[in-house]
């Protein structure tokens, strides 16, 4: 892609930028910038809206974004130096970017497109239980429950257990070999659902450089797969992420990117949020020359982006780059709720609504539980935010405002139970792949709801 040709400049300014202490650039850097960036450009979260519809509120927080981009950069946790770029060459970067990308290969590709705030088109969906633990013998039916949807566009694998009966260990041979056994069963998965060539997110269990390198070279994942690549919160990167952005780089690999602020951190409340989600795609950008930019905020309590206050950051960044760029932006869903539960469907529903007005290009879905409960994700997780999606579409930000507000005021009150839910193996049969009747009933009682909302699923 013509927008990589950083790569050699990047890696030479990741040796030879401004020399910092980390904890100087968490404090006097980034913590420091945000806070008078909020001033600067009068960013305000009043609690009145969860889905504003400012296009001056959100061209602000944009413009603070590119400010935050510029003056904080990003820090080599392995050199201790800074990674900077002037605003012509932030704004040379973003000009440059991709509008739209293929993934996938032959019958099963699908397209991601850059998108504007109220756009008719849908977002791509991509689904998988990210980050959540699996032991093998559940990897390919957990991952067929999604991969048979066919209002998915793209799967991603759950984190392996083991390896072929070996617990994995990081930065070791067996992180490489467990690369290896992520792609066997990911195209195990993708051949029985009848979608060879439907991309798939890889390395989920990349600890370090190992497991990625091993398991994207030949006869391993695709350069047309995702290849997943992040910043370390806030706005940091080190060698193993570098080298496996040259790796990515060199093969021609869709790079799916992400930076995921952290609520109540060093870059502060909802406001600080926000800035920090505009200034994450310009980063990755710039730094990776990604295909995707996304981000999943977390609550550091909570341990999941449903919240209003959340809603709102992600919300009004989604529109500022949006609207100021052509930057392929994705968001994945982080709900407190798991698989069998109601709160995790209207957590889900409300995010997928929020974020489709807002300009999204792409939906990851989802993290189910909060990412952190083994086996706890199902193919009906992401079901709700591809049939959601599609139906948020012809909705106003102000309608989609009204109709979120209503889905927070049932499922706040049980966020902090903890309604984890159950695991892949209750909500799903395994040999048949299909969700359980009860499972199932309550989905479509949520699907009711949502209908009665006017949203036209």
């Amino acid at each position: 892609m013509r927008h990589r040709g950083r790569l050699l400049e990047n890696l030479r300014r990741a040796e030879t930028g401004p020399f910092l202490d980390e904890k100087e650039f968490d404090r006097k850097v980034v913590a420091a910038t945000v806070k008078r960036l909020v001033d600067k450009y009068r960013i305000r979260y009043d609690g009145a809206e969860i889905v504003p519809s400012d296009d001056d509120l959100a061209d602000r927080v944009f413009q603070a974004g590119v400010e935050l981009a510029v003056e904080a950069g990003v820090f080599c946790q392995s050199t201790s130096r800074r990674i900077l770029w002037t605003r012509a060459e932030i704004d040379d970067g973003i000009r440059n970017s991709p509008t739209q990308a293929t993934v996938g290969i032959g019958a099963d590709t699908a397209v991601v497109r850059s998108r504007t705030p109220e756009d008719g088109q849908t977002p791509m969906i991509a689904g998988g239980a990210y980050g959540v633990l699996a032991p093998e013998e559940l990897f390919i039916p957990m991952m067929l429950s999604y991969a048979r949807e066919a209002a998915i566009d793209a799967i991603d694998p759950p984190c392996l257990e083991t390896a072929y009966g070996m617990p994995i260990k990081g930065d070791s041979p067996l992180e490489a070999l467990a690369g290896w056994r992520e792609h066997e069963l990911s195209m195990e998965a993708a051949r029985r659902a009848g979608r060879e060539g439907i991309s798939v997110g890889c390395v989920g269990l990349s600890t370090t450089e190992l497991a990625q390198l091993s398991a994207t070279s030949h006869g391993g994942f695709r350069p047309s797969d995702r290849h997943y690549l992040g910043l370390i919160s806030e706005f940091k990167t080190n060698y193993h992420m570098l080298t496996k952005l040259v790796h990515a780089t060199r093969i021609g690999g869709l790079i799916q990117s992400f930076a995921n602020p952290i609520y109540g951190g060093y870059v502060g409340g909802a406001e600080g949020v926000a800035i920090a989600l505009a200034a994450g795609p310009i980063l990755l950008n710039q730094l990776y020359m990604a295909t995707t930019y996304g981000t999943r905020p977390e609550h550091p309590i909570l341990s999941c982006n449903t919240t209003p206050g959340l809603l709102w950051a992600q919300s009004v960044a989604f529109q500022g780059v949006s609207r100021n760029t052509n930057l392929m932006i994705h968001v994945l869903a982080g709900p407190a709720g798991g698989p069998g539960t109601t709160t995790m469907l209207l957590e889900n529903s409300a995010l997928t609504i929020a974020a489709t007005v807002s300009g999204i290009s792409m939906l990851a879905c989802s993290q189910s539980a909060s990412g952190v409960n083994p086996k706890h994700a199902s193919g009906l997780d992401a079901k709700i935010c591809a049939e959601v999606a599609r139906a948020a579409c012809s909705l106003s930000r102000q309608d989609a405002n009204d109709v979120v507000g209503q889905l927070v005021s049932m499922y706040e009150p049980d966020l902090t139970c903890r309604p984890i839910g159950k695991p892949f193996e209750e909500v799903y049969d395994v040999d048949t792949v299909e969700p359980k009747a009860e499972w199932l009933e309550v989905y479509n009682l949520v699907k009711d709801k949502i209908r009665q909302m006017g949203v036209k699923i």
